[in-house]
């Protein structure tokens, strides 16, 4: 019988400690004040990883700095003269198109700002997967975003294949696009404790293993279209295992499984400022990330494994793109292969603890914190004011 011997509580190595230090961002002239103004069209996470923890952390360090994050459509005619850059997020729909065409552009050109559009996902209709909930929201995506792309100065994507699909689809030049990883803010998501992790793998003998998957509902085929989605090629391992593991469902559950559905755990989504709570209050052993195979999720930003990492929480995902680029040995391509990882990490109670220090090393490299050099480079794109 394998013995678990406590190791020697540690902490693995920080930001800054082992690994080659970030640069420290662009200094912002001193002797002025400097604006940044932006619209996130978006509601859930990728507004705050995109827009808002940039603009809080910038605004930490610089004193004479003003952000203007808006929800609804900007039109402060006081701000728009002294403005550095203004940054749009996810425009996509016919709907904003007035107001970029009559409001935003013609500041741009009345003061001189420069104009910086994000996207972080493929959000063309004939693009994004038939089982995708969401897909109809986006028919007007074809004739609008190249619009928007068009008429801003620069574009900042999470990944190259997302610049390159975009480059490619509308004709763009690829150089117009800047890519920046999703970067974790460490104020939110640095959860790593060691006694509380040990604790959690020595109690893995007294009970089943808790083993979650934690995605929004467009991973699944909501309306039953009987293409498939993101589950279809595990969710026949999930029924077989269902009395060996304790599964939990954060945030969306698969219609596939609804007859088996006292079986599992389910907790819905909430507000995405509670996301990094509910998720330790969860207390997994295991996250999981199935991805089906696609254009669509070739561009997706790995943001699943470093949010595992960060908290202390083995995880496995799909053997897709940007998973595959980081971190190929946490990939899985079939139900088998997924079967043979998850029986290996639970049978080795010291390799799961020495691959949970691994990984926490390994996301010092996706601390925001060390990162807001690359938005400022953009947020400052062409004119540098």
């Amino acid at each position: 019988m394998f013995q678990f011997v406590q190791p020697k509580l540690t902490i693995p190595a920080r930001s800054g400690s082992s690994e080659k230090k970030a640069p420290a961002p662009i200094r912002l002239s001193p002797d002025r004040p400097h604006a940044f103004a932006s619209t996130h069209i978006d509601v859930g996470g990728c507004s705050y990883y995109r827009i808002l923890f940039i603009s809080q952390l910038l605004s930490q360090i610089y004193d004479r700095a003003l952000y203007c994050d808006a929800r609804l459509l900007f039109n402060n005619q006081e701000v728009f003269p002294i403005l550095s850059s203004f940054r749009l997020q996810r425009a996509c729909t016919p709907r904003e198109l007035k107001w970029f065409r009559e409001v935003l552009l013609p500041a741009r050109e009345k003061y001189g700002f420069p104009i910086v559009y994000e996207i972080d996902d493929i959000l063309v209709h004939e693009d994004i997967p038939v089982y995708n909930c969401y897909r109809d929201i986006f028919r007007g995506g074809k004739e609008s975003i190249p619009i928007y792309m068009a008429g801003c100065d620069a574009i900042t994507v999470t990944c190259a294949p997302l610049a390159d699909y975009y480059s490619r689809k509308f004709g763009l030049p690829r150089s117009k696009f800047h890519v920046i990883p999703n970067y974790l803010p460490r104020f939110f998501f640095d959860s790593y404790n060691e006694p509380a992790i040990l604790d959690r793998i020595r109690s893995q003998k007294s009970r089943k293993p808790r083993i979650c998957f934690s995605c929004g509902m467009s991973h699944f085929d909501m309306q039953q279209t009987g293409a498939g989605d993101d589950f279809s090629g595990i969710l026949e391992w999930i029924v077989q295992n269902r009395r060996k593991y304790d599964f939990i469902f954060h945030g969306g559950f698969p219609p596939a499984l609804m007859k088996y559905a006292s079986d599992f755990t389910c907790i819905p989504v909430g507000p995405f400022l509670n996301y990094p709570l509910v998720r330790r209050s969860i207390r997994a052993d295991l996250f999981i990330q199935p991805l089906r195979h696609s254009l669509f999720n070739e561009c997706k930003s790995p943001i699943k494994l470093l949010e595992s990492w960060a908290e202390g929480t083995p995880t496995f995902v799909q053997d897709i793109g940007n998973y595959m680029q980081i971190a190929p040995d946490a990939c899985f391509d079939t139900a088998d292969k997924l079967d043979r990882m998850v029986s290996a990490l639970f049978a080795n109670p010291d390799a799961q603890f020495q691959t949970i220090r691994a990984n926490y090393t390994r996301v010092n490299g996706f601390w925001l914190d060390n990162h807001l050099n690359e938005w400022l480079e953009v947020m400052l794109f062409p004119n540098g004011r």
